[in-house]
């Protein structure tokens, strides 16, 4: 049977992309016999000169078309990647934090004992999630995938508590944490104390904010690598990075998050995903191998009913501490 002229055409391209594709995976393994002393100087030498730790020589590689730790042992060695995380998002010590509401969520918190944790896909319209990788260049968040992308569909599997510093009265005044969030002193500031080994509660990072350390590490580590292998830098398991990487326009937040991503290769998704229209959520209770969330005190704001608030703690029938009403929104 004869082939046609298309068919023998399209047989050639594939010989030919396999035949350069060889060649790439050839030259890796090459550079990974010759070279990956002098990259894994490099790497150490920019994870050093930022204050990280350090990794090993099985700890990144050279691949056909890039460098980085995408397919390193088995289970994956994640090595790099949780020092990156934890460079640009350290872990939440354990302590008060506030959570600012109004008083429809407080009494379901309250009375449910349970607290709420949001997709992140909320907040999508707030320039959240896609500037850690708009800021780096990391295009496969981009792609399309079953009617939208990427990183749309993670977020929808992604889901938050946000919380802040408890901080003093005046100073949740002038960093408008009661305008913004607590209905513009209508609401309630909810202080938890918080205390839990959870992998994925850490402090947000604004860069560019004016209290913010610029942060260059994988700006850097991406450069010098090209510069020196012309090759890109790719690093694992990154799809939580973008939760904590929010506009410096919010930086008065102070946030820290509790997050919780469905299918983690760290942790089990036990969890019924409810909705609120078409927005997903989970609930987490009070206390539970997750951690523990005691609510302690509930301030009212200026505009709100300080005796609702009052009738809503006592009928949890929760040791929670209503304090004053604050001042000023």
């Amino acid at each position: 049977m004869e082939i046609s002229k298309e068919l023998q055409e399209s047989i050639n391209r594939q010989l030919d992309k396999q035949k350069w594709y060889d060649g790439l995976r050839q030259e890796a393994e090459t550079l990974n016999q010759e070279s990956r002393q002098e990259l894994l100087d490099l790497v150490n030498s920019t994870l050093l000169e930022e204050n990280c730790p350090t990794i090993n020589e099985y700890q990144i590689k050279f691949y056909p078309q890039y460098i980085g730790n995408t397919g390193i042992g088995m289970p994956l060695d994640k090595g790099l990647t949780e020092i990156i995380y934890n460079y640009y998002y350290p872990p939440a010590p354990d302590g008060e934090y506030a959570h600012f509401t109004d008083l429809i969520p407080l009494e379901s918190i309250l009375s449910n004992k349970k607290i709420r944790l949001t997709s992140t896909i909320k907040r999508k319209a707030h320039m959240e999630f896609k500037l850690f990788y708009d800021d780096h260049d990391i295009e496969g968040f981009k792609r399309p995938d079953d009617g939208a992308t990427k990183d749309e569909l993670l977020m929808k599997d992604l889901f938050y508590l946000s919380l802040t510093e408890n901080k003093e009265p005046a100073i949740d005044i002038r960093r408008g944490m009661w305008d913004y969030f607590g209905k513009q002193g209508s609401g309630v500031k909810l202080i938890f104390d918080i205390s839990t080994i959870h992998t994925d509660f850490r402090k947000v990072y604004y860069p560019e904010a004016p209290f913010s350390q610029d942060k260059q590490l994988v700006r850097k580590l991406m450069e010098r690598i090209y510069a020196a292998f012309s090759k890109p830098f790719v690093f694992n398991s990154i799809s939580k990075f973008g939760s904590f990487y929010i506009h410096a326009a919010f930086y008065d937040e102070c946030e820290t998050r509790y997050l919780i991503k469905r299918l983690s290769d760290d942790y089990p998704f036990p969890f019924i995903i409810h909705y609120q229209d078409t927005i997903p959520y989970i609930e987490l209770d009070f206390v539970s191998i997750w951690g523990s969330f005691i609510p302690i005190q509930v301030q009212p704001g200026v505009n709100c009913d300080r005796n609702e608030v009052q009738r809503i703690v006592d009928a949890s029938g929760l040791s929670v501490e209503v304090l004053p009403n604050a001042t000023s929104f």
